[in-house]
């Protein structure tokens, strides 16, 4: 072992930056003691500043392959990765620390943070939460705004603002935790309460020569004072950001502005745009349309909550609906669950991934595959299981958009749970999604075009499975339901299996956030103010009218 009075020196000369010195001492001292954990340590750090990360990689390495239960080389292996671009590598190097010692805090923060960078909300939370509980509240305090942005997302706003509370606390002059305060009130509608926190937030942001006007705009677009948010947004260049250009076209839309709206929302999205692989969403399309019929499906588990599926494109009113049926004390918002996409790659891993899933789930005709559709069932509902919407409701509700392209494989692990579609004017549709930032529907959303084409093939998919395979889900027409909730409310709680509930009148009164763009419409009493929105938009749309021409004819639309 080196002496102390040696190590003490070598980090004397790393702090005082002469890495060189430290490698060579500590080098030409590994020479006599190899497994020296210390200078290990300091030979890596000191290899990585010299610029040989090949070394230090190997430092690190051999450092936790002699001291495997020494959580702080683990760390320090997973972070070099980590600033090298070699995220996936650090991941590993976190999950295998977790699998080892459970409780380790840094890793835990690590891997949340990933996950929630992935969309892994529920999964990425229980990770920070898992954190801080191992934590000094101090450091605890500095993962409250990533756990709370995730609760935000997932539909969690005040325990997001008990968090940001608890990070201003710690840490007042935070701008991370103030933002997260600020955008908590905005999502629960407090327009007081958000301006409030802004103010904070903007004196930070001033203070630190950081931007805050976009959020300042989206808090006064929340409540009376959206027209002065629209005055701030004027101000901008039209070479603004995305989501600048966004809201600015929605705003501009409620203004009746609708020609400078357009120009905005189309500029948004070609800064923010994502690509959209027509060949790739194409073959998918067709594949879906060669599904076989008459395959098993999996029985009934009555031992657990069920789920109701609220299938539609996005902006279609799925939202709206999940709020109504949802008021019902029988029933639990699960809101987008990915559970879905998720049972398709299990599936298909489970039954052969040589060819398409559609091809392959022919397989279940074999005598020995005809259980697979009760294992389909029960990865489902132990995902639900996750989230905790096993439990308090016979029913919980599983709104993602687009399901309804998965719906043969939904009937194989649930033949007999309700299958609700949206189905809104097409034009409609296409103008509030084109509206709003969102990557559904393999990023269709960023051009008019794509957008119209993704919607077009879902309609001839839907319709060839109501045609083939005899797969028909309740069809609630949004314009029918913003006017006629009563008669359209009963025949959805029809399809469910419940009667009507007086609290379903009241859906808007509801304690509940809906983490969507939708969050602000659906706290409000219903209303028709959206019904024909795409007519100021007639000549914009009117080169995409022949490529939906035929979901127009099917929903009885026109343009």
């Amino acid at each position: 072992m080196t002496a102390p009075a040696t190590i003490d020196s070598l980090r004397h000369a790393l702090h005082a930056g002469q890495h060189a010195a430290a490698a060579r001492d500590a080098e030409r001292l590994l020479a006599a003691s190899p497994d020296d954990t210390d200078l290990l340590e300091i030979a890596a750090i000191a290899a990585e500043a010299g610029g040989d990360r090949a070394r230090a990689e190997r430092r690190l390495r051999h450092l936790v392959a002699i001291a495997p239960d020494a959580l702080w080389a683990r760390d320090d292996l997973a972070h070099f990765l980590l600033r090298h671009g070699r995220a996936d590598e650090a991941e590993a190097v976190a999950r295998d620390t977790i699998a080892l010692a459970p409780d380790a805090p840094a890793a835990h923060a690590f891997i949340g943070q990933r996950m929630i960078q992935r969309e892994a909300l529920v999964e990425g939370a229980w990770h920070l939460r898992t954190a801080r509980r191992h934590l000094p509240a101090a450091e605890a305090a500095q993962l409250a705004p990533a756990l709370g942005r995730a609760l935000l997302r997932l539909g969690e706003p005040q325990e997001a603002a008990a968090l940001a509370r608890e990070a201003l606390a710690a840490a007042s002059a935070s701008l991370d935790a103030a933002t997260l305060a600020t955008e908590a009130a905005e999502q629960s509608g407090d327009a007081a309460a958000a301006e409030a926190a802004f103010a904070h937030a903007e004196r930070i942001a001033v203070a630190t020569g950081r931007d805050v006007a976009l959020l300042g705009a989206r808090v006064l677009a929340i409540g009376a004072r959206w027209r002065d948010a629209l005055t701030r947004l004027d101000r901008l260049p039209d070479d603004a950001g995305g989501a600048a250009l966004l809201l600015r076209g929605r705003l501009r839309d409620r203004a009746g502005r609708h020609e400078a709206a357009w120009r905005d929302i189309v500029a948004g999205k070609a800064r923010l745009a994502r690509p959209y692989d027509r060949d790739v969403v194409e073959r998918r399309f067709a594949q879906q349309r060669a599904w076989p019929a008459a395959l098993p499906a999996a029985p009934l588990r009555p031992d657990i909550a069920q789920p109701v599926f609220i299938m539609g494109m996005p902006r279609s009113g799925t939202t709206l609906l999940e709020q109504i049926v949802s008021a019902h004390p029988d029933i639990r918002a699960g809101g987008e669950l990915p559970f879905v996409a998720e049972l398709r790659a299990f599936a298909h891993r489970l039954l052969g991934t040589d060819v398409p899933l559609p091809v392959a789930v022919a397989r279940l005709r074999i005598a020995d595959r005809h259980h697979l559709p009760a294992l389909f069932r029960d990865f489902y509902l132990a995902r639900a299981r996750q989230y905790g919407l096993d439990g308090g409701a016979r029913l919980f509700t599983d709104k993602m958009p687009l399901n309804e392209v998965d719906a043969p494989l939904i009937r194989l692990a649930f033949p007999d749970a309700p299958l609700l579609l949206m189905r809104r004017h097409p034009l409609d549709t296409l103008v509030s999604v084109m509206a709003h930032d969102m990557t559904h529907g393999a990023n269709c959303a960023y051009r008019l075009e794509d957008a119209a084409h993704h919607l077009a093939g879902v309609s001839d998919v839907v319709a060839d499975y109501r045609d083939r395979l005899g797969i028909a889900p309740l069809i609630v027409r949004y314009e029918d339901l913003v006017t006629d909730p009563e008669t359209q409310v009963a025949r959805v709680m029809a399809a469910i299996g419940l009667p009507p509930h007086p609290a379903q009148r009241d859906f808007h009164r509801q304690s509940r956030h809906a983490p969507t763009p939708s969050h602000a419409q659906v706290r409000e009493p219903l209303h028709a103010r959206a019904v024909e929105r795409w007519r100021p938009y007639a000549a914009a749309l009117a080169p995409i009218v022949p490529v939906v021409a035929a979901a127009l004819e099917r929903g009885g639309y026109t343009a």
